[in-house]
């Protein structure tokens, strides 16, 4: 078989299996990653992300920052992004395996030249990396191990090396990219590990002592850089932490080093039998080597593999070698962390079990028909499974379904379901999975923050409240809940409590890009443009392509008569979002104020395309036509609005001025009365009505709403 047809049917079956992620939309932490994120818009942003989170995630976070950079937040790109890095670990893997057996001199036939190929194919489809790949996020995983089996590469093929300046260019680049994998995930730090696991089983003949005091070497500058990264040091071994794996549990040391031992076992029937899989296992701690027994038969298959490591290793090193990668890069996930079990580390780990499987099959199967047989089958089948798999990943709902019913305990999947059912319009079925997570959680504050949310958008004003209070006394530091508590101050009008909520949210989180936008909207409410005009400043540095953000700028700008700046902003909002409605109804009104009526007229046009039920723009355009003096196109747009938002105050006010105008009181003052009724600190009807009043010589009533205006700030009608 000619390489190039090798390297088409690798590349057809992966487009086989993943090409369906292109369509799939983002899922899980992605959210926290990629599309809240918003420090991967900018490049020079980046760096204020790690306030909060480790820089050994810094390549992979940069790789989101150019995928937003050519597709913002379409997730296909993202996607191809994904399935190309697993085409690159394919390749090393072909490589890695090839170069394997030429240094161990494995028998060479027609059949075992295919080999390494085919390691590289069950690689390719094998379903446990799956999570991996169709999972955006987990880019961090399949990244760190084209850096890693890369290390790998360059390292054996120096040693092998009889070039002097070629071993030394191989040595720097193997060094560089072991540094490009714990700057992308921690498992990097286990290289030397493997290093000096290959120097003891594929040249078990040479002196080692001066390349094991180098290898100590590197390994002790990448454990001070991972540590320098994580501001960590080996304390972190000795911690307890809280399980997110089982509600309630806290995870000792022993604990969770005992956990360990079964889920190096959960791993090796995942490899074995890729069946039942999950994203978000409900996983509880071992508290004792038969507690339960399977961490016992955890145990006793590592010291299995470290005897055969020892037993196989002159004899059959390939398999020494397969065996000896499982379990170093296993190692990895003897660090603590709240997580016990994610699927995604497998991806790695496959590596070591496909260069086993089929170097034993080779050796346990002398037919070599009935070889390629059970190599046929078993890629068929992997290929199947992988395809079958990846529809789970399709959205947050496909997944959490899949979640709740393989893991129907697991709290935080019931709370991503209902986030899942709030973005579909489903508030209902929201609240229901809220309640289940708090049910089974009473205190889950995001559960009550959401639920909140929930709320708040059916106008449940006191249980959202409540949900805000709960969130907040159950963690004093939830700026999210802040933000939100905030969010519902500010629509009461009661700004010293939404201001002192923002205020708090900013505190806690000087990055939070929502705290200030949202502290802006709140002081335009009242009026106060400038400090708007300050918040909404330092939003848009933090998140520099926000087109909301340039949007109320421009509104507030516009307030204080600064039609340059606001038009700029509206301008800027419209490079960033073409399809923002909203921008192109307010660089109608600069333009409406300018006189400029063909490009007002074509600023409202283009947003009622976007957006045949935005009132606001009908009611805008009805206003331009007033102007220009066409009365019956400005009724026919105010009727629309109204027809659009029964509660748009400002059109049925429009329209009373142009009834008023062509002398029709009794419907002009119907409609003060409706915008009065709908806002009633509207001060502009009252004035109107005023007027009216004065005209008709009703003049207690003129005088009546005259001192109502004055009241409310407005100084002008009849005295």
């Amino acid at each position: 078989m000619s390489y190039v047809l090798r390297c088409s049917l690798l590349f057809l079956a992966g487009l086989l299996i993943y090409g369906q992620t292109f369509q799939f939309d983002f899922v899980f932490d992605d959210h926290f990653f990629i599309v809240d994120n918003p420090y991967i818009r900018h490049f020079s942003h980046i760096h204020l992300m790690w306030d909060t989170f480790p820089k050994t995630r810094l390549v992979g976070v940069y790789s989101f920052a150019l995928n937003y950079f050519f597709d913002q937040l379409h997730p296909r790109g993202y996607h191809l992004f994904n399935l190309i890095v697993h085409f690159l670990a394919v390749g090393l893997v072909w490589a890695l395996a090839d170069l394997l057996f030429k240094i161990t001199k494995f028998p060479e036939n027609r059949l075992t030249k295919e080999f390494p190929f085919i390691i590289a194919f069950l690689f390719l489809v094998h379903p446990c990396q799956t999570e991996a790949v169709s999972y955006i996020s987990q880019r961090f995983e399949s990244m760190a191990t084209v850096f890693y089996l890369g290390t790998m590469y360059c390292y054996l093929s120096a040693r092998l090396s009889e070039d002097k300046i070629r071993k030394i260019v191989l040595f720097v680049l193997a060094g560089s990219l072991a540094i490009f994998g714990i700057l992308t995930k921690e498992v990097a730090i286990t290289v030397p590990l493997m290093m000096l696991a290959a120097e003891w089983i594929l040249f078990p003949q040479k002196d080692h002592r001066i390349l094991y005091w180098a290898l100590a070497l590197g390994g002790l500058l990448l454990y001070l850089l991972f540590s320098n990264l994580l501001h960590a040091d080996l304390s972190i071994l000795f911690r307890s932490i809280p399980s997110e794996s089982h509600v309630g549990e806290l995870l000792t040391p022993g604990k969770y080093f005992m956990t360990q031992l079964r889920v190096f076992l959960t791993f090796l029937r995942l490899l074995v039998l890729p069946v039942y899989q999950n994203l978000d296992y409900d996983y509880p701690a071992s508290s004792g080597l038969l507690n339960p027994p399977l961490t016992l038969v955890g145990a006793c298959a590592i010291v299995g593999i470290i005897s055969l490591i020892v037993k196989l290793r002159r004899s059959f090193p390939l398999i020494a070698f397969g065996l000896a990668w499982t379990l170093i890069t296993f190692s990895i996930n003897l660090v603590p962390r709240n997580n016990v079990i994610w699927e995604h580390k497998l991806y790695l780990i496959s590596f070591g079990y496909c260069l086993t499987v089929v170097v034993a099959l080779y050796i346990w199967v002398r037919d070599q028909r009935a070889l390629i047989g059970i190599f046929l089958s078993l890629i068929m089948i992997l290929a199947f499974d992988s395809f079958q798999r990846n529809k789970v990943w399709q959205n947050d709902l496909t997944l959490c379904n899949d979640i709740i019913r393989k893991s129907p305990h697991k709290v935080r999947s019931y709370n991503n379901r209902g986030n899942a059912y709030g973005k579909l319009g489903e508030s209902y079925k929201a609240i229901s999975d809220y309640n289940k997570a708090i049910e089974m959680s009473p205190n889950y504050q995001e559960a009550y923050n959401n639920r909140g949310n929930t709320y708040f958008s059916l106008s449940k004003i006191t249980q959202a409240l409540s949900d805000f209070n709960m969130a907040i006394e159950i963690d004093p530091h939830y700026t999210d809940a802040y933000n939100n508590r905030g969010l519902l101050y500010s629509n009461q009008g009661n700004w010293p409590k939404a201001m002192a909520d923002f205020n708090r949210a900013i505190d806690i989180a000087p990055n939070m890009h929502e705290g200030y936008g949202n502290r802006g909207n709140a002081f335009v409410k009242q009026g106060k443009y400038v400090q708007a005009i300050s918040d909404f400043s330092k939003a848009i540095e933090i998140d520099p392509n926000n087109e909301n953000d340039y949007n109320n700028r421009g509104n507030a700008y516009a307030k204080l008569g600064k039609s340059p700046q606001a038009l700029s902003d509206f301008n800027k909002a419209i490079d960033i979002a073409p399809n923002m409605h909203e921008a192109y109804n307010n660089r109608g009104l600069i333009y409406s104020d300018r006189g400029d009526w063909n490009r007002a007229f074509s600023d409202y046009n283009k947003s009622l395309k976007i957006d045949p039920g935005y009132a606001e723009a009908y009611s805008n355009r009805g206003n331009a036509y007033e102007k220009q003096g066409n009365f019956i196109q400005a009724l026919s747009d105010y009727n629309k609005a109204i027809e659009i938002n029964p509660h748009l105050s400002m059109s049925y006010h429009n329209r009373g001025l142009v009834y008023a105008k062509h002398g029709n009181f009794n419907q002009a003052i119907f409609d003060f009365n409706m915008a009065i009724k709908i806002d009633p600190r509207m001060q502009e009807a009252y004035n109107d009505l005023g007027i009216i009043y004065y005209k008709l010589k009703e003049f207690d009533k003129a005088r009546e709403y005259r001192r109502k205006a004055e009241e409310l700030g407005n100084a002008v009608g009849p005295r």
